[in-house]
This record gives C-alpha cells, sequence and structure tokens, in this order.
C-alpha cells in the first residue's frame, strides 16, 4: 500500500510541474497562480479534515508547538519557491536544482539518526547511489557571476528549506500524527503559504488575478495538497530514509522523461547515466 501512496504522490507533484510549465509558456503570472493553489488547497484540506464541523479544529496536548510548525513550514514552502525562482535567474539551474536534490540528505538523517529507524544494509548502498543519481541528472551548470553575498547563499537557502520541508512532514507523521489529521496539518502549511504569498503580492501592488490564473491555480492546489497527502501516508507504512530517496529520484527520471518526450529536452550522456543509476538505486530501496 505505501508503494501506491509513493506512485500518487509522484504523479500529483508531476502535475504541478507541468501545469506550471504549461502557465509560464502562456505568459501567466507564477506567483499569482500559487497563491490561489495555496488557498484551494487549504480550504479543501481542511473541509476534508476528520476535525471540520467539530466545536473545535484543534484538541491537542501540544497545541502551540503545532501551530508553530505549521507556521514554520508556511513561511518555508512558499519562501522556497520565491528563492528558487531567484536563484536560477542569479547563479543558474545547475547549481539551483543541486541545492533542492541533495536536500534530502536531511529527512533521511533525521530518519536514520534521531527517529532510529532501522534499515537493511543494502538499502544504505541505495540510498548512496541514489544521491549519486541525483547529482549526474543535475543539468550543466553554466558559468554565471555571482554578483555578491547575496547571491552566493541562495542555493544554501534552497538546501536549507527544501530539507527543512521535507523534514517537517516525517516530524509530523512520527510526533503529531496521532493527535491531528493530516489535512488539517496540511491546511493549515497551505493557509500560511497563502498570506504569506498575499502579502507578497499586495507589496508588489499586483493584488488582481485574471480567470487563468484563478483556474490553473485551482487545478495546481488541488495535486499540490494530495502530492503532501500522499506523501505522508506513505511516511506512515515505511521508512523515510526509503520514502524520501524512492519520491525523490522517481521524480527525477519521470521529469526527465517527460521532458525528453512532450518539452523535446535534449538529456546528456551525463544525465543519461545518472537515469540508469537511479533506476538501480529505486531497485535497491524497494527490495
Amino acid at each position: 500500500m505505501a508503494f501506491i501512496f509513493i506512485f500518487l504522490s509522484i504523479c500529483c507533484s508531476l502535475s504541478i510541474a507541468q501545469i506550471l510549465k504549461i502557465a509560464e509558456n502562456n505568459k501567466m503570472r507564477v506567483l499569482n497562480i500559487l497563491v490561489i493553489n495555496y488557498l484551494a488547497g487549504s480550504l479543501i484540506s481542511l473541509f476534508n479534515s476528520a476535525e471540520f464541523g467539530s466545536e473545535s479544529l484543534i484538541l491537542i496536548d501540544q497545541e502551540f508547538v503545532i501551530l508553530g510548525v505549521m507556521i514554520l513550514l508556511g513561511l518555508i514552502f512558499i519562501g522556497n519557491l520565491v528563492v528558487y525562482s531567484r536563484s536560477i535567474d542569479r547563479v543558474g539551474m545547475g547549481v539551483s536544482i543541486a541545492a533542492m536534490r541533495m536536500s534530502l540528505i536531511f529527512p533521511i538523517a533525521v530518519s536514520l539518526f534521531i527517529f532510529g529507524e532501522e534499515l537493511a544494509s543494502i538499502r544504505y548502498l541505495g540510498i548512496l547511489m541514489a544521491l549519486v543519481a541525483l547529482l549526474l541528472m543535475v543539468p550543466r551548470i553554466k558559468t554565471k557571476r555571482i554578483s555578491g553575498i547575496s547571491d552566493a547563499w541562495l542555493p544554501v537557502l534552497i538546501f536549507l528549506m527544501t530539507g527543512a520541508a521535507d523534514t517537517g512532514l516525517k516530524v509530523y507523521e512520527r510526533m503529531f500524527a496521532s493527535q491531528l489529521s493530516e489535512e488539517l496539518f496540511v491546511s493549515g502549511i497551505f493557509f500560511i503559504s497563502f498570506l504569506t504569498g498575499l502579502c507578497i503580492l499586495i507589496k508588489r501592488r499586483e493584488l488582481h488575478f485574471t480567470f487563468k490564473e484563478i483556474g490553473y491555480g485551482i487545478a495546481t492546489g488541488i495535486v499540490n495538497l494530495y502530492s503532501s497527502i500522499f506523501l505522508i501516508y506513505a511516511l506512515k507504512l515505511m521508512p523515510g530514509s526509503v520514502v524520501f530517496p524512492i519520491v525523490n529520484v522517481s521524480l527525477v527520471i519521470l521529469g526527465t522523461l517527460i521532458g525528453v518526450w512532450v518539452w523535446k529536452d535534449k538529456p546528456t550522456v551525463k544525465q543519461w547515466s545518472g537515469l540508469a543509476v537511479a533506476v538501480i538505486s529505486i531497485y535497491l530501496l524497494i527490495g
């Protein structure tokens, strides 16, 4: 059952990328779509939560701790996308993607060393090969002058924030899942992301939306929501040190193939080698 949830999470994540790619090709404003996406995802998740309609949505022992976690992750979720976009522009696609992919070290380390998950030795080899595969599949790093210390820190911020976001889902699964539903937890995260994005648009004086942006935002919100929900379901049934490498590597493999088939991308020999290593790593992790 865990592999079904992993598969569904991967499908949702791939759908997000394709929707945003189409939106960019049609000259729509991505931040506007993301703001609607987080609002739609938050409302759908709230209405589907077990707590919705009860006298109190949050009746838990560690209320302020969990609220703090949701606020922090909400800021990280949307902040990471903003930083990622700027990093691609300022320091290059290759460095930015490398920082994002290698961040899976954080949830793996937390799963193994803090929560004490035990793995067969062959799976450790699978994790190592997954990291190698991700590095091999990073696009060619174009030389780009880093104009200042702020630009130099952009990949570091991506590395830290992506790792923190994935780790936060693992922490919820191990510490708070028995106290509130996945739907309510993700709803809170998305609502904070929505408020943050809304503030950015207000500051930029761009608080207006086209019907297309709203439509794309709702579609993105649905798949974005269930990408996180299905991932949490998988984490309940399988060690995070296995789930995160499988999801990350599978996303790169399928994303590369979709890029070749749909968007006519042309991977290098190095990237195809990484693809082969990735397939082997997933086999070792599943076995």
